[in-house]
Order: C-alpha cells, then structure tokens, then sequence
C-alpha cells in the first residue's frame, strides 16, 4: 500500500506545494511516496514534519519527525522521531532558514559521516548562490590531512512540513564526538579532559579573551562550579600562553603548544578560501588531554571563495588574504597573523603546498562535477529561491549578474583553480620567504597600517571610494547631526595605552569642512577624539596622533563633508606610533644590561615570555635563537 509523503502530518499536500513539485498526471489528495520518488531528481530528500509546530527560534528545539529517501530512491531513514530548530547568526533574518537537528540517539542519516551524530546541520547557503562553498571548503579540509576533521557533508532536498524548502547541505555539527573532534570526553577532569574551542565574536556561554578575541568552550565543562572554572581557567591560559609564543616567532616554543603541522594546513586551506570572517567567527582549535592545540575544523565559508567584496581584495582570486597576514583588523586572525611573521612558519607552508598541490588541484573538478551531477535539483532550488541573476548580499557584480546556477559553479571552479595557481607561484617566490606580503594588485600589503584591513563604505550618502590610495570622493552638503552622510573606513582594532597617527590628504572643488572621529562601530558608538579641518582647493595633509583609551576590536574613522563642492581624501594612513627600539632591552626597562640576557636564557628555557624579539633580533631574520644569544653576549661585553 502506497504512503502520502503528508503522512508524517497525515495531511494532504496543498496545491501550492503539488505546484512546486511538478509532478504530472496527479490528484492533488493522491501525491504518495512513490510519486515523490518518481519526480524526484537527483539528491537524497528529507521530509521534516513537526505536526504543525512553527520552527521559528534557534534557541528552542521542536519536536518533529524525519524521513530520508536517498539517491537511488531507497528509503534510508523512516518515520524517525528528532527535533529541530533555527542555525545561524545574520541569516535568521533570511526567508530560507538553515536548521539543526538532534536526535535522541546517535545516527548517521545517507552514511555522510565517519560515524554516528546526534546533531546535524541542513545549511540552506542562501548567500551562497553556487550553494557549493561551504561543501568545497569542507572537501578541502578533509584533503589537508594534517588537521585531523572535517565536516562531512552532502546535499539533500528538503520538505518541511509538506512544503519544498529547496537545496540544503546536510552536514556534521561541529562537536566533541569519537567520529567528529575526537578529544577526550571527561567532564570530570580538567588537565586531562579535552576541549573544543571556537573563535568567535557571537561567544555566549564559556567565554574567555586570548590577545584581542574573544573564545568560547563547546565542549561539555564539569556540572560542578568550581572544576568547570578550573576547566575554563586552565584552557584559557594554555590559548594565552600558545598564542603568546607564537607571537614571539621563536619554533621551539611555539612547538611546546601548538601542533604546527594542523596549523600549517589549517593556513593553506584558508588562505585559499579567502575568508572575509577569517577571525569573525567560527575559528576552531581543539585540544585533547596531554595534546597540543590542533587547528581543526574548518567551518562556514559561504562567504568566502571570492562571494564577497566587504574588504579590500576579498573577492581576487589574487594576493594574500589581509585578514591573515594584518592583525589590525576586527576580522584578523590572530594565529595566522603572528605565524605568517616568522620565516621558519613560511617555510613549512611553502613545503607543504608544494607537496599537497596535485591533491588541491582537484578541487575546480570537484565543484563542477558536483553541479553537473545533480543539475536538476539544483535548478529546482531556483524556482523556489528567485536568486539568480541577482544581489543577495555583498558578493561581487559579476557574481551578482550569472544568471545559472551551472554558471556561479564554473565561476566558483575557475575561481579556486586561479587561486591555487597564484597562490603556486607567489608561496615559491623571494617575497614570500622574506615575508614581503602582497595584495591583489601585486603591491606590498603594509600590515602596520590600520586602514590595510579596513572596510571602506559610506553611510546615509553617496561617493566613489577608493581602496586603493585609499580615500573617499563625495559631494560636501549642508546636513548636520547624527544622520548626516559618513564616509566610513570601518573594522580596525585599538589597544589601550598604544599611541596612534592618523594621516589623510584633503581638498574640495568649494569650501567644506572635513569633520572626523574615530569612534566606536558598535554599542553607543562613542568618539575616542572628535577634529575638524577646512578643505579648500589647496591639497593639504591632516595629522593627528592620539592614545587609544581602551581596547577596542571593533572600530571605525568617519568622516562628515559640510559645506559646497567635491570634497577629496586621499592616502589615508592609521598606524601605531612604535617607541625607539634599544638594541638588546629585551625587559623595555629602557636600557639594555645583563637582565636582558637573563631574560633571554630563561626565554630559551621556556620559563619566561617575550613578546617582542626585535631587541634581541641581532641578525634581522625574524627568529630568536643561539646565534643572537652570543651576540647579544659579544655585545654587553663591549659596552
């Protein structure tokens, strides 16, 4: 006997649906399993019912039912209980929901993972018009071997609640689990439990700061107060203490916590994505009992690959991705910034890709074979999404204008396969092993500059923006107060106590005031200082130094135009005043003595940190070791 496919609700399909699914020949109260599986293209389907139940908050789950049909029409799960509510951060507000879904014991729905899971994710990558990011970038990761996970994942049609949803990718929550991060699971424990832990700018539960970010614990702590802040206490100061050597630059101690090979891996893969959120969000480390820190999963890149023009050469499959080699940014990677100082880290990446790269050149074939494989579904997707040939978020024009879907997954091909062939030739040049970075006019990124990971934009007015002087171009008007026309370079970092140099070229065709700030971009958006200049149709030069209040990973400089005419900024420059360097004070006491080298033996010994090495760099190679130790000796000898 044939089943409706509404009979995990054992309700009729309305006609809106029957419409959606196309099916020829069919009463509208007679729609069965059998039919679906007879229209059905090419991917797996999933049917979610939550017997009428709204899914509306990623807060609490819904209980609901599941059925998988696979590829081959084959009933993969039937009538299953599970619950499900909302994923995601910005895309909640987005017609197309992403959703998660527990089980209430372990399964692995169409075998996409290495084991079972309780918790899944149906990502609906509705910025992502390929839909194919997020799965390459995952592919990717499982390909770079020396981080140990990556998220499985497959694409599926999905129905809810009778109604077609579209393409999803079905795909492994991140967590601790034996098939998944597979650290060791003791609550109980604090040095010898492992830990999952994520980057992100979103942390809720568990939080604590390392350098400028902010982290989150998503691993189970003790269910007892006190070992879960000895838990949080001693992970948060083993990040802490990680970081700090690898900022250093110095291998050997950067090796006591950290498991360079994943972080070398973990570089290559997102250097090759690209990632605008690069330090945002969903950066994860782990580590398991008596381990080191492993960089491992890679997550959510839809708006990666070259889908996104938020940030100065973003979207170019060529130069080096700001975020990663730039620590001044709210975006900025902290562990790829200070790794990509260091000349040893240089090396192992430049080895590693040249020994990995027959086996990423096969990605561009991955993604079309992909799209061509389950073309139709895809293009069913697009009849329910009206995204095609149109803006959905910031993603480049001439991603915005493909008007196929088999067009954004060539695109996407041609895009990755340009990006492994730079990235080729640039990881084997001279500059790169000198650490000279380039962005994607071939020019060398100035990674002391604020303004380098700065989004330029404007706010309530219109004008040209130039990211590469870079400056703004806008008419000059006679508004005021809070809403008047900003020109914006936004999403720079401030530390407290640092003195900075803001520098800008200024004129006007009339006469117009340039009212500027740097302020908070978030909260109250509160000024740290608040100047004026008159602009004329002299080209002039406005400096202003200042000493930053507080630590701020957030920040933005404004500019209001007022008064007549064309008003034109020019070269816009933020950097950080450094004070005079004294060769060898290693202790910044202002003078170099035998402490220094006290310092430094201790430092090699592993019983003391040093945050900058310039002092002690004797030989100018970006490294401390043995040989700047007899120097630094040789030179105390003669003072």
């Amino acid at each position: 006997m044939k089943k409706l496919i509404a009979s995990l609700a054992a309700l009729a399909v309305s006609l809106t649906v029957f419409q959606t699914l196309q099916i020829p020949h069919l009463h509208i109260n007679a729609v069965t399993d059998d039919d679906i599986i007879a229209s059905q293209l090419d991917m797996p389907v999933i049917c979610i019912d939550t017997g009428g139940q709204s899914v509306a908050s990623k807060d609490t789950y819904v209980d609901a039912k599941i059925k998988i049909w696979d590829e081959n029409q084959v009933l993969d799960m039937d009538t299953t209980d599970m619950s499900v509510r909302l994923r995601g951060n910005i895309t909640l507000k987005l017609d197309k929901k992403s959703y998660k879904i527990k089980f209430p014991e372990k399964q692995n729905p169409l075998s996409v993972g290495d084991g079972k899971g309780k918790t899944w994710n149906l990502v609906a990558n509705y910025y992502d018009t390929s839909m194919l990011r997020n799965m390459a970038a995952y592919h990717l990761g499982d390909l770079m071997d020396a981080m140990p996970y990556s998220a499985n994942s497959r694409s599926v049609e999905v129905y809810v609640n009778g109604e077609y949803q579209g393409v999803y990718l079905l795909c492994e929550a991140v967590n601790v689990n034996k098939n998944r991060v597979a650290v060791t699971e003791n609550p109980a424990l604090v040095e010898d439990n492992g830990y999952l832990v994520q980057m992100t700018h979103y942390a809720e539960e568990n939080v604590f700061s390392a350098g400028n970010s902010q982290y989150e614990i998503k691993s189970d702590l003790s269910e007892d107060p006190q070992i879960a802040q000895q838990q949080t206490e001693y992970i948060s100061e083993y990040v802490r203490d990680a970081l700090a050597a690898l900022k250093s630059g110095n291998k050997e101690a950067a090796q006591q916590y950290i498991d360079t090979a994943s972080l070398v891996d973990n570089f290559i893969a997102n250097e090759i994505c690209k990632n605008v959120d690069s330090g945002w969000d969903s950066y994860y480390i782990a580590k398991d009992a008596d381990s080191k820190l492993i960089f491992e999963p890679m997550w959510d890149y839809d708006l990666a690959l070259g889908n996104n023009n938020e940030a100065k050469g973003i979207d170019s499959y060529m130069g080096l991705n700001i975020f990663n080699v730039t620590d001044s940014g709210a975006n900025s990677n902290p562990w790829l910034c200070y790794a990509m100082k260091s000349a040893w880290f240089r090396e192992a990446v430049t080895e590693r890709y040249n020994e990995m790269y027959d086996t990423i050149k096969t990605v561009p074939g991955f993604v079309t074979h992909e799209a061509a494989a389950n073309a139709r579904s895809y293009e069913r997707n697009f009849t329910k999404w009206k995204t095609l040939g149109t803006s959905v978020y910031n993603e480049p024009e001439e991603i915005a204008a493909l008007d196929t879907h088999m067009a954004h997954a060539q695109y996407l091909s041609t895009w990755i396969d340009n990006r492994i062939e730079w990235l080729d030739k640039y990881f084997d040049s001279g500059e790169f092993s000198d650490g000279v970075f380039l962005d994607e006019n071939g020019k060398e990124i100035n990674s002391d500059d604020l303004m380098s990971a700065s989004s330029l934009m404007f706010y309530g007015g219109e004008g040209t923006v130039d990211t590469d002087s870079p400056g703004f171009e806008a008419p000059a008007t006679s508004g005021g107060g809070w809403w008047a026309p900003q020109a914006l370079a936004a999403g720079f970092m401030i530390q407290e106590g640092q003195k900075y140099k803001l520098s800008f070229e200024y004129s006007c065709t009339g006469s117009a005031s340039v009212d500027y700030r740097i302020q908070q971009n978030h909260d109250t958006y509160a000024p740290y200082f608040r100047e004026s200049v008159a602009a004329s149709a002299e080209k002039q030069t406005a400096f202003k130094e200042f000493t930053a209040s507080a630590n701020d990973t957030n920040c933005a400089l404004v500019m209001e135009f007022k008064g007549s005419g064309i008003v034109k900024i020019e070269h816009l420059s933020l950097v950080p005043v450094k004070p005079e360097i004294i060769q060898g004070d290693l202790n910044s006491d202002g003078s170099f003595t035998v402490s220094d080298i006290v310092l430094l033996q201790k430092w090699f010994l592993g019983a003391a940190d040093i945050e900058d090495i310039t002092p002690a760099d004797y030989d100018k190679n970006g490294v401390l070791n043995i040989i700047d130790f007899c120097l630094m000796k040789k030179a105390i000898l003669e003072l």
